[in-house]
């Protein structure tokens, strides 16, 4: 359980006892003291991950500023402003905390089940990197297993010690593949996929693999999940191609 769990619970924890308090002892919510629930809103605002973004800025944005009661303005007979400082709860931004908490919760594991789609190989290659925080070695690895099988294939077919970008290119070359991504590649139809899936590979090695094989580049959790998806992508075009003759 990480830090944003942990602090899931410990909010939870502190409405079920205002909840208490308002249910079992008839206690009103601007009868109950705003300042530690505040406080564990705050920490949980400051760990929610990138992609409930939009439930951070409604926390930072209109609950936490609109949590406390009020302080009630009064004048007296001389006309003099006399502050009554409240410190309890809004009952109306209660209700807002209490459905926004729900919410954060049930989807605090969006992105846990991003392995079910995923190419077994690439699964083997990534996801203890990826689940380490080692998101840009994770996407590196996804790549060289990629390059690996690319790799090995024309060696077996032609003879020749390839890799990257070159391989790539070699592999899926329109005019003479090695993989065939369409039954009929002398067709318009078919020559626009085999060109077409050519410069998703190519592509692939040029802007993604490449850089990051001869620079420490660092990327997000996010990025790494739309970057293994692609090379899942790649790796099942590999195993529906056909291996073509030479």
């Amino acid at each position: 359980m990480n830090k944003f769990e942990e602090q899931i619970i410990i909010c939870k924890e502190c409405l079920k006892g205002i909840s208490q308090k308002i249910n079992n002892n008839g206690v009103p919510s601007n009868n109950i003291n705003y300042q530690n629930l505040y406080n564990e809103l705050y920490k949980l605002s400051e760990l929610l991950p990138t992609h409930l973004t939009i439930y951070q800025k409604r926390l930072r944005d209109f609950i936490l500023p609109n949590l406390k009661m009020r302080d009630i303005v009064s004048y007296n007979q001389w006309g003099q402003q006399i502050i009554f400082p409240c410190t309890g709860i809004n009952p109306y931004t209660l209700g807002e905390v209490i459905a926004t908490l729900i919410y954060i919760d049930e989807n605090k594991h969006e992105y846990d089940n991003i392995w079910v789609n995923i190419h077994p190989c690439i699964i083997q290659s990534s996801q203890k990197l990826f689940n380490d925080a080692h998101y840009a070695e994770s996407v590196e690895a996804a790549f060289l297993e990629i390059n690996v099988r690319i790799k090995e294939i024309i060696k077996l077919k032609t003879g020749e010690d390839i890799d990257g970008v070159p391989a790539m290119q070699k592999a899926f070359s329109v005019n003479n593949p090695i993989f065939k991504l369409h039954t009929d590649i002398i067709s318009k139809t078919g020559k626009d996929i085999q060109q077409g899936y050519m410069e998703l590979f190519v592509g692939a090695f040029r802007c993604i693999r490449n850089p990051k094989a001869h620079e420490k580049i660092s990327i997000t959790k996010i990025e790494a999940i739309q970057k293994l998806h692609f090379a899942s992508l790649l790796m099942y075009e590999i195993d529906k191609a056909k291996i073509n003759t030479l």
